[in-house]
């Protein structure tokens, strides 16, 4: 496959753009194996996981006394699926740190992956060590729901978010799909998929034209649903708004989408999708346009100089952001309101709605 990023970890040292590639494809790679597993088992000749290998070959689960056995029926069927995402999850990080092992990087040293072990918050204070010691790091987290994406093969249901620092570079961010890649930095944005390896997103974004009846919701905002249909005709409700971005606004034609943050390692799609020509609002209402600026937001999100946010508005333009925010604070209001009579009768007009409030008249 065509490797469009300098260095090859061999001869040439890969900087934050080729290892941030190269964590992307290994995991992007992983999510294939373990979809291709869950819906026909293990092929013949791909290799088995060593922890399954091991199970296999002395067959531990059939002497495992009575009390130490998982239980039977429905309950164990759940706490089989449980495992199995558990499973996934550290094989992914497994995968990456496998890859990147077998490379070099432009700061001379190893490259520390986390995202196997710990709560986020703990994986979050790593990485803030690393950076402190100028040591390179990566971040693997997967958002959403994996046992989802397993069980019943729901792209939307997962994604992870890799996060790369490399010393003397800006931070570099991905997030992977079950089908897709998005890489962005200060410098240039890439998609990769299996099938058709890697395209540079380079001007403008190469999505079609927008279609403002949509816009991509979390799912905790599904309450408010009656009401936003009124301004728009097709909500699109998720539990991990990564992944629905990535699909419907980086690579589809829905113009808008809210992303509660969660944790920040959960959050690589904000500079991916800044890099990729969208415009985000971030939770203090500050408007994000240059990739510099989304890797500089994060980079001290990441080491706590500033705090993240619960909630960033992600669209095509100023317009679409505009309008997105003041439509949830109008309607968040008259949720609140503690009886009908009591909702304010100047409600704006839609021109308002639309945000043409905001620009002032030419002069004549």
């Amino acid at each position: 496959m065509y490797f469009p990023f300098h260095g090859d970890g061999l001869l040439a040292p890969l900087g934050a753009d080729g290892i941030t590639a190269r964590a992307a494809h290994a995991a992007l790679v992983e999510l294939d194996a373990l979809g291709r597993e869950t819906a026909r088992g293990l092929d013949l000749t791909q290799e088995l996981p060593e922890t399954d290998l091991h199970k296999v070959l002395d067959l531990s689960t059939l002497w495992q006394p009575a009390r130490k056995r998982p239980p039977s029926g429905v309950p164990g069927q759940a706490e089989h699926w449980d495992d199995k995402a558990n499973k996934a999850r550290r094989r992914l990080t497994q995968a990456v740190e496998k890859n990147l092992h077998e490379v070099s990087n432009t700061s001379g040293k190893p490259v520390t992956v986390l995202g196997a072990d710990d709560c986020l918050d703990k994986r979050a204070e790593a990485f803030r060590a690393c950076i402190a010691q100028d040591e390179p790091v990566v971040s693997v987290s997967a958002s959403g729901c994996l046992r989802r994406w397993l069980s019943a093969n729901d792209s939307s249901a997962t994604s992870l978010s890799i996060l790369t620092f490399i010393p003397g570079r800006p931070l570099y961010a991905a997030v992977v799909t079950p089908g897709t890649a998005l890489l962005s930095d200060c410098s240039g944005s890439w998609r990769l998929t299996l099938a058709d390896g890697w395209t540079a997103m380079t001007g403008e974004p190469l999505v079609a034209d927008p279609d403002p009846s949509y816009i991509v919701l979390p799912s905790d905002l599904e309450p408010l649903g009656p009401a936003l249909r009124r301004h728009y005709q097709e909500l699109i409700f998720s539990r991990d708004t990564s992944s629905v971005i990535a699909q419907a606004v980086l690579g589809g034609a829905v113009p808008v989408a809210v992303h509660f943050t969660e944790h920040v390692l959960n959050s690589a799609i904000f500079p991916v999708a800044v890099g990729h020509g969208m415009v985000v609002r971030v939770d203090s209402g500050k408007l994000i346009e240059k990739p510099w600026d989304a890797s500089r937001h994060l980079y001290k999100a990441l080491t706590g100089e500033i705090p993240f946010g619960d909630e960033h508005v992600i669209a095509r333009d100023l317009w679409a952001i505009k309008r997105a925010t003041r439509i949830l604070a109008l309607e968040r209001d008259l949720a609140a309101q503690a009886h009908p009579l009591d909702a304010p009768f100047d409600i704006p007009y839609e021109d308002e709605l639309y945000g043409f409030s905001d620009f002032d008249d030419d002069d004549d």
